[in-house]
């Protein structure tokens, strides 16, 4: 368009023209993109609400039953003579060991070598090994393991139940054989043929010597005699496991522990901390510094600001907590307390005396306050599982919260302004082609010019008024 219509409308013009009108058709598509923007960060705020009660919803499901979050837990009373643990099932209660002496494998050596590199005989040869239980092995020691050193190796690569080591003392080194287990079905007598005939023992003497006597731990457990194989793993109670340390006596007591509880809780304080976190930040409200920073940007303030039923949630989860009774024992004597700031903080300490003290008046309140916890929670982000099913196809309010809700409601917005933004871009661009159109025209049309003029003038004047 480098000519002018009949001397009235510069080029210049006609694009000024033209970029009027494309401004006009954009000003209504430009509130609906700064709408859409809003509504997606309402919904990310919505999102992140609900994330943070999901995870205060998982906290609460332990506490529906506290006493399956309880164990037992077994204590002694000398550590170093024996130690003990106890699984859920096991019986309050409290056992006397007395006289314990310890479980002891049987342990021979031999004779002193110039070093464990000498040689115990000339050629091959084999060592065969009779336990006290009736079961034998034989190790094959081939010539070239003919030294103290390669019987030891030998013996332990077999793995047949007896463990060989090298001792170097001042008189030379030994060769100490002992039986893998402890327990008095694990003695053992040995005998050599061919190159290890010089390795013997049986409990008339041999050229091995008995350093120590393969024997059974022995105690009495409230008086009762017990003899058992080993030291570690002794279960005679049912849920109680028992250490053997060391000779002496101990006495074990069985108790209910309130720990498992109790590091429930303190998880439930965290998580509903960071739910009424996430609530005060998505709905905060940051003044501006001054009236000539009063703008959106500067004040900074939450996507869900003045969402009543959000900003509300927060006091009503707080509430829960500090009004939860029950049988005349309150949150606060459960070791809960909450600060000015809305903090909510748990006392383990304080939780375990009131506990030992009434156990079952504190499962009660832990009860109550799950079900007034959760029936707030399931309000805002609906419920799950079965109780979805029950409420219905699950997009409903039931099932999704009014949360849930809002954010569908909000997704439904954004999808309809997209929609109408599609609609209204696809009517100004044909209205805008029109325009160009009709200037093109109106150049190439010289012998029309002045009725073009006109028209043109009441084609701009009508886009004007429609604007």
């Amino acid at each position: 368009m480098t000519n002018s219509v009949s001397s009235l409308f510069s080029s210049a013009e006609v694009t000024a023209i033209v970029s009027q009108l494309r401004a006009r058709i954009q000003a209504p598509i430009t509130l609906e993109q700064s709408q859409i923007k809003a509504d997606n960060a309402q919904i990310s705020a919505l999102g992140s609400v609900r994330g943070a009660l999901s995870s205060l919803n998982g906290a609460l499901s332990g506490l529906s039953n506290p006493a399956s979050l309880n164990t037992m837990k077994a204590t002694t009373s000398a550590s170093a003579v024996a130690t003990a643990s106890a699984k859920s099932s096991a019986a309050s209660g409290s056992y006397t060991l007395s006289g314990i002496k310890l479980a002891h494998s049987q342990e021979v050596y031999s004779g002193s070598y110039a070093s464990g590199g000498a040689a115990i005989g000339s050629g091959s040869g084999a060592l065969t090994f009779k336990f006290g239980s009736g079961a034998s092995a034989t190790v094959n020691v081939a010539s070239s393991a003919d030294t103290v050193n390669g019987v030891a190796q030998a013996i332990n690569a077999a793995g047949k139940g007896v463990q060989a080591s090298v001792i170097n003392t001042a008189k030379g080194a030994k060769l100490v054989l002992k039986s893998s287990t402890t327990g008095s079905s694990q003695s053992f007598t040995v005998s050599g043929t061919g190159a290890m005939s010089g390795l013997s023992y049986n409990s008339s003497g041999g050229t091995m010597t008995l350093g120590q006597a393969a024997r059974n731990a022995s105690f009495t457990l409230n008086g009762v005699p017990v003899s058992e194989t080993s030291n570690s793993g002794v279960s005679l109670v049912s849920g109680l496991t028992l250490n053997l340390v060391s000779s002496g006596s101990a006495t074990v007591s069985v108790a209910s522990s309130s720990t498992g509880l109790s590091s429930a809780l303190s998880a439930f304080a965290n998580k509903l901390n960071s739910a009424v976190g996430e609530i005060a930040k998505q709905t905060a409200f940051v003044a501006p510094k001054s009236s000539a920073s009063a703008s959106s940007k500067s004040a900074k303030s939450g996507p869900l600001l003045g969402d009543v039923q959000v900003q509300q949630l927060k006091q009503d989860l707080l509430s829960a907590v500090s009004s939860a009774a029950s049988g005349g024992m309150t949150a606060n004597a459960l070791g809960f307390t909450i600060s000015s700031s809305g903090k909510l903080s748990f006392s383990s300490a304080t939780f375990n005396t009131a506990y030992a003290a009434n156990p079952t008046g504190a499962d009660n309140l832990i009860k109550a306050l799950e079900t007034k916890v959760g029936g707030i929670v399931s309000g805002a982000i609906g419920t799950t599982g079965s109780a979805a099913s029950a409420a219905g196809s699950g997009t409903g309010t039931a099932a999704s919260g009014f949360v849930g809700a809002a954010a569908t409601d909000l997704k439904s917005s954004v999808a309809s302004l997209k929609s109408q933004i599609a609609m209204q871009t696809q009517i100004g661009n044909q209205q805008v082609a029109n325009l160009e159109r009709e200037f093109a025209n109106a150049i190439g049309n010289t012998s029309s010019a002045s009725s073009t003029l006109s028209y043109l003038s009441i084609l701009t004047g009508s886009a004007s008024t429609k604007g």
